[in-house]
């Protein structure tokens, strides 16, 4: 899998010729390094300003997509004219952009029953961060004792199974957390298929994306041509064809392409 910068001339070419590229990324791990507490995540000012230089550039479409609630990953980007997809695209605003999958929308007062009962039953586990995100939930164990992880994990699991088993919502992981979404047909592959469909004049993708619900996206950036670009060790298991090692590096991609 070659690293992007170790191949930059060839990726600036590619940038170059495109008239207009859609620049996609995650934000956690991506944009800005995990961190203990999902409200202590900070985007570095310097990274913001470049995605302010890259929303001006003629040449570039730019957008966030997160499985944060979309009023969270507006508040922690803070920059105007950008796509922002939160719940993993289950919501979507930007510049002439707006959406919301309607199905996963009649379902939040479930949710809140949900997050209630999570509440209930892990709430007061050492380390445990719940988040209700309106079309989401997550259980974050961070912070947890390694001790304790397997213990959370299967009391996640006994509270959820149940509900599961009625169809309406699935579970999902990553980094870790734990999360319990809508049974849809939904992720950021076909978030990033909604947004291309919107911009056709992007003749490019590009998306950076550090988790495992990221690799929906790689996929659906892969099938039309674009770069897909897995931010992480070169050991990790990934779809995509193209890595980076660190937020950090991210950051230095894009303040190139914010120079083309």
């Amino acid at each position: 899998m070659p690293h992007l910068l170790n191949i930059w001339p060839s990726v600036s070419a590619r940038l170059r010729d495109a008239q207009k590229v859609l620049l996609l990324s995650d934000f956690d791990g991506t944009l800005t390094p995990i961190v203990d507490r999902p409200e202590l995540a900070v985007l570095a000012p310097g990274v913001r300003q470049t995605l302010v230089e890259l929303t001006g550039h003629q040449k570039f479409i730019l957008g966030v997509l997160s499985g944060r609630s979309l009023h969270d990953l507006e508040d922690k980007v803070g920059v105007p004219g950008m796509i922002y997809a939160g719940n993993h695209g289950l919501e979507i605003i930007g510049p002439g952009l707006e959406f919301v999958h309607t199905e996963a929308n009649g379902m939040r007062r479930i949710q809140t029953e949900v997050f209630e009962i999570l509440k209930r039953e892990l709430g007061h586990l050492p380390g445990v961060v719940l988040e209700n995100k309106g079309l989401t939930l997550s259980v974050h164990y961070r912070l947890a004792p390694d001790a304790s992880v397997a213990r959370i994990q299967e009391r996640f699991a006994a509270t959820v199974s149940p509900l599961v088993a009625e169809g309406q919502l699935k579970t999902s992981e990553g980094k870790k957390v734990l999360e319990v979404r809508p049974n849809v047909d939904w992720d950021k592959g076909k978030a990033i298929a909604h947004i291309q469909g919107q911009h056709p004049q992007a003749e490019l993708t590009v998306f950076f994306g550090d988790d495992l619900t990221d690799e929906d996206g790689f996929a659906v950036v892969q099938e039309s041509g674009g770069l897909d670009v897995f931010v992480g060790p070169a050991r990790a298991p990934t779809k995509a064809l193209y890595r980076l090692d660190s937020p950090e590096e991210v950051a230095r991609a894009l303040a190139l392409m914010a120079g083309l």
